[in-house]
């Protein structure tokens, strides 16, 4: 018998080229399952850690999740190397404010945790820029709309049956999320990607159905700042929208529906009512009795500690993490403000850079706004999704945590870098000028 007939018959050059499309689908489709089960269970589990979780170096279910992304991250950075230069900068920059975090506050997990919790984020992040067209944007608005959607109908139901969370004498609905304000921004989050579906992929009737679950969601955890982030969400959708003025009237009418809802609510003009009676004298003595009072007398609080350290701040995570003082109930609490946040943890150098990388960010979302060929691969108009996740994240944050939220940042880096990771210009000309 010779050589060449002990030798099995390699397959055709078709079958090869099936053999590789069946194994790239089915990483793609792990992928994919691999993100939504993790995000899912982050999300389902988001109420159980303890209040003064931040406070302790236990390892929990959250960090868990955290690490994960971040070894299936490197993996795939390692693997595919795409996006090296922003992730070199962005943990760079992490690891030097943690780093001042430990040589203010010692070295110890608590001094970690949030450096930890957010190159999660950016692992996130990874994962999605490195897995070029297996998480498209209309499946990453899927898995938004997926695991948001029980804690919205847990929301609803807590709204009918008068429970949920007791949040200064109110009982406000939280969905499965640790504060109702965190519900909020992700429900608005969900209820702006839902509606992006319906008007331009398809107008499908369940993309409706799910637009009304969120923001009715939205409206249950009694959100002032999630309401308003999702106003000026939808209202920025209608200005981006090509087209004529009727196109763009859409969202914004949505948006008026949305708020007269939430003043048609008895709870929902109650609260209204009440924070509209904030009083700055109040305030100034930290004799809070709104929400409004408290957050005013909170960054009055912060200024000093940004002034002991004004150029590099005190480093992440080191005002939510402040130890507890008697008989002053402000301590120890989130800012409510993420600009007066990070002001305070990096500094005016910090900020002003991560003023610089959210600049450079929009100004690429704002350049991919005219992708051609967006219409034929199901991702029309997703650089105006993506820009209205950043609006919308950038007015939640002027009162609230929306950036200590994991789940929130979550669901914004899924979106807007499922965005970035689309084919660029230059690439989709490349082969047409080969071609010529």
């Amino acid at each position: 018998m010779s050589a060449s007939s002990s030798q099995p018959a390699s397959p055709p050059p078709w079958r090869r080229g099936l053999g590789v499309t069946s194994g790239l689908a089915l990483s793609i489709n792990g992928l994919v399952l691999f993100l939504g089960a993790t995000l899912l269970v982050r999300v389902l589990t988001d109420d159980l850690s303890s209040p003064d979780s931040r406070h302790s170096g236990s390892l929990n279910l959250s960090a868990g999740i955290a690490v994960l992304f971040i070894l299936v991250a490197g993996g795939l950075l390692l693997r595919r190397r795409r996006g090296v230069l922003p992730t070199v900068l962005a943990v760079l920059w992490l690891c030097i404010w943690t780093a001042v975090a430990v040589s203010t506050r010692g070295a110890s997990t608590e001094t970690l945790r949030e450096g930890v919790r957010e190159v999660s984020v950016v692992a996130l992040a990874i994962i999605v820029y490195n897995a070029r067209g297996a998480v498209t944007v209309p499946i990453a608005t899927r898995l938004v709309q997926l695991v948001g959607f029980a804690p919205a109908l847990i929301a609803l139901y807590q709204l009918a049956t008068h429970t949920g969370m007791d949040i200064g004498g109110e009982l406000r609905s939280n969905g499965t999320f640790a504060h109702p304000d965190s519900a909020a921004m992700f429900f608005a989050i969900a209820a702006a990607a839902s509606l992006w579906l319906y008007f331009d992929n398809g107008r499908h009737r369940s993309d409706a159905l799910l637009t009304a679950l969120f923001a009715a969601a939205l409206i249950a955890t009694l959100s002032i700042d999630g309401l308003v982030a999702l106003v000026a969400m939808l209202v920025a959708y209608g200005a981006l929208r090509p087209g004529s003025f009727h196109v763009k009237l859409g969202p914004c009418l949505i948006a008026g529906i949305i708020v007269l809802a939430f003043l048609a609510t008895p709870l929902g003009a109650n609260r209204i009512a009440r924070e509209s009676s904030t009083n700055l004298a109040t305030a100034e003595r930290g004799e809070a009795d709104t929400s409004l009072d408290w957050r005013l007398h909170k960054w009055k609080t912060l200024l000093p500690e940004w002034e002991r350290s004004s150029l590099f701040g005190q480093g992440l995570g080191t005002t939510t993490t402040e130890e507890f003082i008697p008989g002053n109930r402000f301590a120890g609490k989130p800012p409510h403000n993420e600009y007066i946040r990070y002001l305070v943890e990096t500094g005016l150098v910090g900020f002003i850079i991560l003023l610089g990388a959210v600049t450079i960010l929009t100004r690429s979302l704002v350049r991919r706004r005219r992708i051609p060929g967006a219409q034929a691969t199901g991702t029309l108009n997703a650089p105006t999704l993506a820009l209205v996740i950043v609006v919308g994240c950038l007015v939640d944050s002027l009162a609230d945590n929306t950036f200590l939220n994991s789940p929130t940042c979550y669901a914004a880096a899924l979106i807007v870098v499922a965005v970035l990771a689309l084919p660029d210009i230059q690439a989709r000309r490349a082969p047409a000028l080969r071609t010529t």
